[in-house]
């Protein structure tokens, strides 16, 4: 979730860009065991979205597959006022399969030119947005309305009954005059700022649920040359489903102006629905050098993905009065079709192995989000307010990975680290603000050297900063916890 969230009205903005953009590779229990570090070790399916040359190091074909429960745990603290919620649910993180050729020569494996290669086809699930987060607080003479007014600034108020802005939050508001005109037919303020309330407080209330995933399917292959270079590609195609329910609440608790207003503004309840499903396809390409037996270096490259994307939102408003009047406007259903390009990933790793007792793995990935844009075919759109945002406040995120793999015969003991650099523009958020990290475990075990089985535990670790609205002055900070269990099992033959 970005940080500074504030209400859509029914446009698509810069927080859309991120959404897509910031992935979170779950994959395989053995690759999540090593905190993610799989670019230079391979031999996994989770290579076809990390490093696809990683699929040329197989030896054997092989049936895989993962099962997880996940855990999204917020706390977020709001004008002095901690709350927590949650959100678990059960997944499939990956599956697939890998079929493995070796080329032999006089009836033994060859050694030189492309001695073998590998085809796999599956699923990585690459994002999980399933959360919760609700807050609440006293905020001092401030108001939706305000946020709303800006909405609107620069629009005649003759239009407002027009049916094209049925779904606008700000025609809603002027409907009902939780804003009004400021001395003007295109200039407005909230009724209390009008009503010239200089001293009021206002409870605010928000509770957000997000739903959905990204999954990728691949179809991938790598070839192992001379037992030296090893090369690979995918071809990915990313299927989205994301749904959001946001509710804000606030009621006037103290104002200055009320007794002489007798039918004064009391409350507002405004929701917003969003539901998105969209695909894209893009590629990625990787190599491995393995200039020694037990050392490996790798490199991959992401291509942009152009998303073509489908929303359909809703928005209401409820207003209530002293006297007891409300006023409910429940909005269309809309619907708009845009595409969203993700930028360009690049990875760097390497690994040591120690015969059959150790794994030392690192990676390296970054990533610039100013790269990404949002368009549509839409002759009438124009999102060059949006592209431009998403350069202002984002930047560079680099991810630095570590993994450890111990073996004591068919048990296999696994742990990792990962730290997430800001993705934030540091004139927007701190770096160490919009830092996060992952913290891992795991075990695996084989039997007859054909069926494995691997567990892991990993933790990812973070903030996000959240507004009710774009002006509130106060910011909510929401520490939340992405606590995945995975299960994996397959078969080699």
């Amino acid at each position: 979730m970005a940080a500074g969230v504030c209400m859509h009205v029914s446009a698509q903005n810069q927080e859309d860009i991120f959404r897509y953009t910031n992935q979170k590779l779950l994959g395989s229990a053995r690759t999540l065991g090593l905190g993610g570090a799989w670019g230079a070790v391979g031999a996994d399916l989770s290579a076809a979205s990390f490093n696809p040359a990683g699929l040329g190091l197989y030896r054997r074909n092989e049936f895989m597959g993962s099962i997880a429960v996940t855990s999204n745990i917020s706390k977020t603290e709001y004008n002095g006022n901690l709350l927590s919620d949650s959100r678990t649910n059960f997944n499939i993180p990956n599956f697939g399969g890998a079929f493995t050729f070796i080329d032999q020569e006089m009836g033994k494996p060859k050694t030189k030119g492309i001695v073998g290669g590998t085809l796999a086809f599956g699923m990585n699930r690459i994002n999980d947005f399933q959360s919760n987060i609700l807050y609440s607080g006293t905020g001092k003479n401030t108001t939706v309305g305000n946020y709303l007014a800006n909405q609107a600034n620069g629009l005649d108020s003759s239009n407002m009954w027009s049916s094209d802005y049925d779904n606008t939050l700000f025609a809603q508001a002027w409907r009902f005059r939780l804003i009004d005109n400021n001395n003007s037919s295109n200039q407005y303020g909230s009724i209390l700022d009008l009503l010239g309330d200089s001293s009021y407080s206002v409870r605010q209330y928000q509770q957000i649920q997000t739903r959905g995933k990204m999954n990728e399917w691949y179809a991938g292959g790598g070839l192992n040359v001379s037992n030296f270079l090893y090369l690979g590609a995918s071809l990915v195609v990313q299927g989205i489903r994301f749904k959001s329910d946001r509710t804000y609440n606030e009621t006037l608790t103290q104002s200055s102006a009320s007794d002489q207003f007798p039918d004064y503004y009391k409350s507002a309840v405004i929701t917003e629905s969003l539901e998105t499903t969209g695909s894209g396809v893009g590629g990625k390409f990787g190599v491995i050098l393995r200039p020694v037996d037990f050392i490996r270096f790798g490199a991959s490259f992401h291509t942009p993905v152009r998303l073509n994307l489908h929303d359909y939102y809703q928005n209401s408003l409820t207003m209530n009065y002293a006297k007891g009047d409300q006023y409910f406007e429940p909005g269309r259903r809309d619907e708009y079709q845009y595409q969203i390009i993700t930028p360009a990933k690049v990875t760097a790793s390497g690994t040591v192995v120690l015969g059959k007792f150790m794994i030392l793995a690192a990676d390296y990935e970054r990533m610039d989000y100013r790269k990404g844009r949002i368009q549509s075919k839409d002759a009438f759109a124009d999102f060059s307010n949006a592209n431009q945002a998403n350069r202002d406040i984002y930047g560079i995120s680099e991810t630095y990975k570590a993994g450890l793999e111990f073996a004591a015969g068919y048990t296999r003991l696994r742990a990792g680290y990962a730290v997430i650099t800001s993705p934030y523009d540091e004139k927007y958020l701190s770096k160490s603000n919009g830092m996060k990290q992952v913290i891992s475990a795991g075990f695996g075990w084989i039997y007859d050297n054909a069926y494995f089985f691997d567990f892991a535990v990993n933790d990812r670790i973070g903030k996000d900063y959240l507004t009710p609205y774009d002006g509130n002055p106060t910011t909510a900070i929401n520490t939340h916890h992405q606590l995945n269990f995975t299960f994996g099992a397959g078969y080699r033959f």
